[in-house]
């Protein structure tokens, strides 16, 4: 199932304390924790098929109903069998093994829909981690680390991509595309260049993107936040990759780089990197050289 409020939240909805609200199903395992200790915020449950029953029953509502609101509602283990007996049962699990990613709510908009600002874990993909509303940029749940969200009221174009990324999603289905596998080669394509960048020296807008996500300077503390900043910084050029991916002319440009029916690798100076960097507004991209490696002198 996926979790959208605190367990004692809905635990409170039935009037009931989270630990009865437990036990209406037999437990395989303990919830996952952390290897250095304390519960993951991430984790999720999994129900067979009479577990399902009883949780349709204490919220009143079908099961086909549950089945389009949560995700992780027809996931199947092999721990949890659907016994003759009809007897119920219960498993954790760590949600990302389920049924994808899994990032934190905004606190804010749950306040907004249940009243109370506490803390929610959603199946959320990459491309919608930007709450316009708030002006928060939603943080991966899986990692053992205090934030939930970054404040990216100070970068607009990150809310702008979002925006945009619904045309490049109808764009893809258009063209037979799934705008899943799009996006995922686009942001493999900017995480790539993420790596490179300390070298840029004409790089200057990813360095004030992170430096404003921090809280305005990350100081003593920049490989920590290279780390925590890094998908809302290049959310911006990984919307405009997936859009360059989907035209024509730069696949037409990238056969001609690749070997035009010869195969080669695509060379770093080449024409389509060349026009990515004009559509990230890098020109310089593509004449970008790696430093000489020292130890092989």
């Amino acid at each position: 199932m996926r979790i959208v409020e605190g367990r004692h939240g809905v635990a409170s909805r039935y009037g009931m304390e989270a630990k009865a609200l437990r036990s209406c199903w037999p437990w395989r395992n303990y919830p996952p924790g952390h290897d250095g200790g304390g519960a993951r915020a991430d984790a999720d449950v999994l129900l067979n098929a009479a577990g399902r029953q009883v949780l349709a029953g204490l919220c009143g509502v079908t099961e086909g109903v549950l089945a389009r609101a949560l995700p992780s509602w027809d996931s199947r283990d092999a721990k949890l069998p659907d016994r003759e007996d009809g007897v119920p049962a219960a498993a954790w699990r760590i949600a990302g093994a389920v049924a994808g990613p899994v990032a934190f709510g905004c606190r804010l908009c749950t306040a907004r829909r249940t009243g109370a600002p506490v803390r929610v874990v959603r199946y959320t993909p990459l491309w919608e981690r930007v709450c316009a509303r708030h002006g928060g940029w939603l943080l991966d749940s899986d990692a053992d680390q205090p934030l939930e969200h970054l404040d990216v009221r100070g970068v607009p174009e990150v809310a702008a991509a979002r925006r945009r990324w619904a045309g490049v999603a109808r764009w893809a289905v258009r063209t037979g595309a799934e705008p899943e596998r799009v996006f995922a080669l686009a942001h493999a394509v900017v995480a790539r260049w993420w790596e490179q960048a300390f070298s840029w020296e004409s790089e200057g807008i990813w360095p004030r993107r992170l430096h404003q996500v921090a809280g305005g300077n990350a100081g003593t503390d920049l490989e920590r936040w290279r780390i925590v900043g890094r998908d809302a910084v290049v959310f911006p050029e990984g919307g405009a990759v997936a859009d360059a991916l989907l035209d024509p002319a730069m696949a037409q440009l990238a056969w001609r780089d690749s070997g035009a029916g010869r195969p080669r690798p695509l060379s770093a100076d080449g024409a389509v990197f060349r026009r990515f960097g004009e559509r990230v507004g890098r020109p310089w991209l593509g004449r970008w050289r790696r430093p000489p490696d020292r130890g092989s002198r």
